[in-house]
């Protein structure tokens, strides 16, 4: 997880830069967000700990933008920033009380005068788990590290009190896992909702007396200038299996992934290539054999695929098959869901979770790309 940590500084430092050109983003918020639910169960010897409510909140400091940027055009004009997020759980010795710190995105659905429906998602490194141990800690079979991966998506529906403050309420869903890093490895799954109090910064007018909202204006726009590139990446993971749950080994795995891209417009591009991948935790599969060839452990792959442009981060998702497979394990269909920063115009770091047998997690890799302008 330590190069997880890395990424997610990276989009801070990134997220912190921006925040400089206050030309640009001068539009800041801050908002509070207590949670509340109930676990999703997957668990049999943890139903009795599991089966009650829970108790979480967050506090997010936010930009909302104002379209001085082409892809705030296109998206309606969304929210982002970083939060920071704290669960009550009970049974604290057996699960944990965690702690998140996270780069959310937002977006509206519809704006009608005061009210605004939406979607938001987040995504970070959580931490202060209480992980899975053969002696001290055997009920919790679902988290097998005391680092894992954040997710939250949710629908809010929010109205504006004034000019400074908003208030809101959410459906939401939150993940924590850690792709199989280590095992157990079935992840904590929370629903329920939330509920915010969003206050606004930065008025654009001089009396403060007056505070202004970011003006949400609508420009003509150049169409994009239509390109293709083609891009290359290594990527490196670690992937345990539940052979030994918390005490096995943990497997190397490697990807190298050549892809066509088409920019299509300002936000997207769309394109499909090759995967040549390395698992070494299927030599599981072989022992008491002697000299197994690594191309037992080695697949080649096509997909097709979807990058969604925000500044300086993009959302990958790929959608592939194998057209040579070392071994019959993993089935036939993968997707993969990509991160990526780019940190210099043609270099990107990423964090993926690819999946085998359709959608079920197979393991998190770390990459490093270039782009080549055709």
């Amino acid at each position: 997880m330590r190069q997880l940590l890395l990424i997610i500084l990276g989009l801070i430092l990134s997220y912190a830069g921006l925040a400089q050109d206050k030309a640009k983003r001068q539009h800041y918020y801050l908002e509070l967000k207590p949670h509340f639910g109930q676990p999703i169960i997957y668990s049999d010897s943890l139903t009795s700990t599991l089966n009650k409510r829970f108790l979480a909140g967050d506090i997010r400091w936010g930009v909302q933008t104002n379209g001085e940027r082409k892809q705030d055009q296109f998206l309606a004009f969304p929210t982002y920033g970083l939060g920071i997020y704290h669960a009550y759980l009970n049974s604290p010795d057996t699960l944990g009380r965690p702690w998140a710190v996270y780069f959310f995105y937002s977006g509206p659905i519809f704006r009608a005068q005061r009210f605004t429906l939406g979607w938001e998602t987040a995504l970070g490194v959580a931490w202060n788990f209480s992980k899975y141990d053969p002696v001290t800690n055997s009920k919790n079979d679902l988290i097998g590290s005391a680092v894992n991966a954040y997710f939250n998506g949710g629908l809010f529906l929010k109205y504006r009190l004034s000019n400074r403050l908003d208030i809101g309420a959410a459906v939401d869903f939150t993940h924590f896992s850690n792709g199989a890093m280590q095992t157990p490895n079935k992840g904590m799954n929370l629903r329920g909702g939330n509920i915010s109090l969003a206050y606004h910064f930065n008025p654009a007018s001089a009396n403060f007396s007056e505070p202004q909202r970011a003006e949400l204006v609508e420009k003509d726009l150049d169409k994009i200038q239509k390109s293709n590139e083609i891009n290359f990446k290594v990527a490196i993971g670690g992937k345990a299996t539940t052979r030994e749950y918390g005490t096995g080994p943990i497997y190397f795995t490697s990807s190298y992934v050549l892809d066509f891209r088409r920019r299509y417009s300002w936000i997207g591009k769309y394109g499909g290539g090759l995967d040549w991948i390395y698992d070494s935790s299927l030599s599981e599969d072989y022992e008491g054999e002697e000299n197994t060839p690594h191309s037992k452990y080695m697949f080649l792959g096509v997909h097709l695929g979807h990058e969604l442009i925000i500044s300086n981060v993009s959302v990958v998702t790929q959608a592939g098959t194998y057209l040579i497979k070392g071994t019959p394990a993993k089935g036939w269909f993968f997707f993969r869901l990509q991160l990526n920063y780019h940190f210099l115009p043609n270099w990107s770091a990423s964090i993926a979770l690819k999946t085998a047998n359709g959608f079920k997690a197979d393991y998190i890799e770390f990459g490093l790309g270039h782009r080549f302008a055709l």
